[in-house]
């Protein structure tokens, strides 16, 4: 089976938890706050200072602002200089003080302007995704069931930089990315971390969080913001599904029972339990599909259908109502019915050849 090809690797991304750019305006405001009182001090005792570039002029304002700056930044021209004790006790006292705070506070304010230039770089990377993303789908948890939903949609042919996966563990996050996956870090059931997702233009959104609680956060907020979008939920525990389908999740999957009942048919049976699972992993023999019958198919038995003739057909839902393997061979069909049928799916998505 030909896989798509792998995108460049994007690395994790995430949203910015906050903007430096008050944090960054507060250190500049302070610094002129502190350069004005400085300057303010040194004019009340601007007689102990000498001008040694023009000796015969009176400093003025500008002059003993220029000689604060320099001064605070320790460039230190040596035209303006402090000539009495008590100014050179001023500078000594005061100002040294001052001058070690502007510094660390000037190598803050360098690291609030790398903060924001990284903030810019990657809000642009966040529009550019939402902007590109469409019918794609998103998988909230990258734990072992999320790495087996990746491999399975792969298996069906989507491509890998429309899946997006979301998780709030740093490690499965840069996992995501490194196997090309589209990765956020961040809480799922966040309307910011969905919409950041592109959920209104996805085309399914798989929940398999940790937590049945998350699960159930997730898919509120989900369809709250997309109310048609498809969502398939993970329920740990039996008695959450109801609460999960409550939620707003279109089908609600508990492997840990699944996983239990092929661990008990194991017991007594040898083969089931191989062709079950050979049946739930898509492109290695056996795969469960179905077929949804358009209008002109309307009326004709699942035996009649061209690409069912040679089928092994399992049943047929009608809405909420399902039709068992016996029902389902002389059932008139009618639009919109999904025929579910096995095909041998070893040459890849599209095939629908005889098992």
């Amino acid at each position: 089976m030909m896989l798509p090809p792998t995108p460049s690797y994007l690395g994790p991304l995430r949203l910015p938890e906050g903007s430096p750019v008050p944090a960054l305006l507060r250190r500049i405001g302070l610094a002129i706050a502190l350069i004005f009182i400085v300057a303010i001090l040194l004019w009340t005792d601007r007689e102990g200072l000498r001008d040694n570039a023009f000796p015969d002029r009176p400093l003025n304002f500008i002059d003993v602002f220029y000689f604060t700056v320099v001064s605070l930044t320790t460039v230190g021209y040596g035209d303006i200089t402090p000539a009495t004790d008590e100014a050179r006790l001023i500078n000594a006292v005061i100002l040294t003080p001052i001058r070690i705070f502007l510094w660390a506070l000037f190598l803050g304010t360098a690291y609030e302007l790398t903060l924001l230039r990284m903030q810019f770089q990657e809000e642009r990377r966040m529009k550019e995704l939402h902007d590109r993303l469409n019918d794609h789908v998103i998988v909230c948890g990258y734990g072992v069931k999320g790495r087996a939903i990746v491999e399975e949609l792969v298996a069906h042919g989507q491509s890998l930089n429309q899946i997006v996966a979301i998780d709030t563990d740093e490690d499965e996050v840069a996992a995501a990315a490194k196997a090309g996956l589209v990765a956020l870090r961040g809480d799922a059931s966040s309307e910011a971390i969905l919409r950041a997702a592109a959920v209104e233009k996805a085309a399914a959104l798989m929940a398999a969080p940790d937590r049945d609680d998350a699960c159930v956060l997730i898919c509120l907020t989900v369809r709250s913001l997309a109310p048609a979008l498809q969502i398939v939920a993970a329920a740990r525990e039996e008695e959450n599904i109801k609460l999960l389908y409550s939620a707003g999740a279109d089908l609600v999957v508990a492997p840990s029972v699944s996983g239990g009942r092929l661990m008990a048919a194991a017991v007594r049976q040898q083969a089931v339990p191989w062709f079950l699972e050979d049946i739930l992993a898509y492109g290695r023999g056996l795969a469960m599909v179905e077929k949804v019958v358009t209008p002109e198919e309307a009326g004709l038995r699942a035996a009649e259908l061209p690409e069912l003739r040679d089928a092994l057909v399992i049943g047929v839902q009608r809405g909420e109502e399902h039709f068992s393997f016996q029902q389902a061979r002389e059932l008139p069909l009618q639009a919109g019915d999904a025929v579910v049928y096995l095909i041998d799916d070893t040459h890849g998505p599209g095939q629908t050849g005889a098992p």
